[in-house]
């Protein structure tokens, strides 16, 4: 698989999102969107991206002042991810069965913890890295760890985290 494919994997993990597939052609579109803090990462994402997609420029978010987006054009490839990491009938996001062929090269892990990840200094104590996986299921989760045990020898635990009121899962 291309570095081009391996950063789709990564962002689709992370922040980035598919649009449902065109009914005719199968294909889907790609929208990313980042903070602006995180401005410099988005252009290089974008920069990266271009290589292989055609990607409308980034802008700035509507009612969000904060916030910069870029959509990619309708493109085959991105219709197959689509396919891949999005359930047919709910339109979620999941974690397909052969993550672990997908998710081998580590700018798919570079790219998913600098959409989803932090890292805790408490230098006293600690330095704790954690991934936020709000969107898959601890059962997804508990397979993505062995593949991050398998491909990349990262030993992680899913731990239970409450935000507004809801448990979601996240690795440490």
């Amino acid at each position: 698989m291309s570095d081009i494919n391996q950063i789709i994997v990564g962002s689709i993990l992370g922040d980035g999102s598919l649009s449902p597939l065109t009914k005719r052609n199968k294909y889907s579109t790609l929208d990313i969107s980042q903070h602006e803090s995180k401005l410099p990462y988005l252009r290089w994402l974008y920069d990266q991206l271009t290589k292989k997609f055609e990607l409308n420029p980034i802008y700035q978010k509507k009612g969000f002042e904060s916030q910069y987006r870029f959509r990619s054009k309708s493109n085959r490839t991105l219709g197959i991810f689509r396919s891949k990491f999005y359930d047919n009938l709910t339109g979620r996001k999941i974690i397909p069965t052969d993550i672990g062929d997908l998710l081998k090269n580590p700018i798919s892990l570079a790219v998913w913890y600098m959409d989803d990840g932090t890292l805790d200094k408490r230098y006293k104590y600690h330095l704790n890295s954690s991934i936020a996986t709000n969107c898959f299921s601890f059962e997804e989760c508990g397979l993505l760890s062995e593949v991050l045990n398998n491909n990349f020898k990262l030993k992680t635990s899913v731990n239970k985290t409450t935000m507004r009121g809801k448990i979601y899962p996240r690795f440490y």
